[in-house]
Parts: structure tokens; sequence; C-alpha cells
């Protein structure tokens, strides 16, 4: 059969784009939303202590306390690392047949959700610098070297906090347009009673800046190649 359509019809599939709406309620059992912020917040942690570790690594003295941070900033900047990765193949796992909370309608919502938001953010950073490379959770880019950076708050106590400001920029972009004031959170289990709330978990990091971007060329003309 697959010879015959090769031949009469110069071609073995048929591609079909249809566009559909759909919402998966999350509310009687948020199974997938939980899992997500979980394995989120426990990478925060990580990302966390590996900070606090560099700080004691640059105040570290003797050489056998300078090995034991660093020890500890390997490791907990291992641990972020692999939460992120898992974090990153959660909308994958979930259009995989035979995945055990395979659902075809989260993953489009997840992916479709995720490019409206990236594009959001070109838009925005298109009347600042210039963007370079959109991907399916980040986008590269150029902007002034007269624009803010970074913004530190001294608190009362003595300790002080330190803001990016492109980051929170684009988290506000985020509020604005992407937060859900639908949310309902179970309350009383019992009585079955939910919580109406606006909830916007979705946060942008700053990976940077850097110097240059590197991107690899492909040997042979015509062809691109994946980064």
């Amino acid at each position: 059969l697959k010879t015959y359509s090769q031949k009469a019809y110069k071609k073995t599939k048929v591609t079909q784009e249809e566009d559909r709406r759909n919402i998966v309620c999350m509310r009687e059992n948020d199974f997938y939303v939980s899992t997500v912020r979980q394995f989120r917040d426990r990478r925060y942690d990580f990302k966390r202590f590996k900070k606090d570790w560099g700080k004691k690594l640059s105040k570290a003295k003797e050489q056998t306390e300078k090995k034991h941070c660093e020890d500890k900033v390997l490791v907990y900047d291992s641990l972020q690392v692999a939460h992120k990765c898992i974090l990153n193949s959660f909308y994958g796992y979930v259009m995989r047949k035979g995945a055990r909370w395979r659902s075809m309608q989260m993953g489009g919502i997840v992916t479709k959700t995720g490019a409206d938001i990236i594009t959001q953010a070109r838009i925005l950073v298109e009347q600042i610098g210039r963007p370079l490379e959109l991907d399916t959770d980040g986008i590269w880019c150029i902007l002034p070297k007269s624009f803010p950076d970074k913004y530190t708050f001294e608190l009362q106590g003595g300790k002080s906090m330190t803001l990016e400001y492109p980051c929170v920029m684009l988290n506000a972009d985020v509020d604005a347009n992407f937060t859900n004031h639908q949310y309902q959170e179970l309350v009383d289990a019992k009585t079955g009673q939910y919580e109406t709330k606006s909830e916007c978990s979705i946060f942008f990091e700053v990976d940077g800046p850097y110097r240059c971007m590197v991107l690899p060329a492909s040997t042979e003309e015509g062809k691109f190649l994946k980064k």
C-alpha cells in the first residue's frame, strides 16, 4: 500500500491542520499542576542554596573550607539543573502515547501558552532592543547598554535584595496578560468548598549577560543545524 501510494499519489501520508479549542479542568484532580509546581519550588530552593554557599565560598579563607563550599555549590547546581531538565520534559511526557497521565489537550495548551508568552516577550523586547532567537521557553536578545540592569534595595535589618529589571519587566507583562483570575483551590475536602483567586506562576529568569552568541553553521548548503 505504501509503494502504491508513492507511485500513484507521490506521497504516503496526508497532513491536515485544524484549529481547536479545549479546556482542561484541574480543579477536581490538580495532579499535573501540583507536581510541576512542587518541582519548580524545589528547584528554586536548590538555586537559593547554591547562591548561599557561593557567598560562603567568597568569604572562606582556609583551603578545606573552600573545598567544602565548592562541593556544595557543585551539588546544588547539579540538582537545580536536573530539576530543570525534568520540568522541561513534563509537557513532552504528557503528549507521549502510553504515558500514565497522557493528555493531548493538556500538551497542546501548555505549548500554545508557552508560544504566546514568548511571542508577547518578543513584542516587548522589540520596543527596547533586538531579539536574536526565540526558543520554546526563552528568548535571546540584545538590550542597549544604557538600559537598566540591576537594582539593589537595602532592607531593614541590614539585608539587601537585588532585582533584575529586564526580568521584572517581562514578569509584569506575563502577569498582566496571562494571569488566571478564576483559579480555584480546594479549601475543604469534606464540603467540596473551593476558593477562587488570581493565579500566575509563570516567571522569567535572566541568564546572562554574555559577551557574544555563537551559532554553528552547517557544512552543507541548504541544510540547517539544530542548536
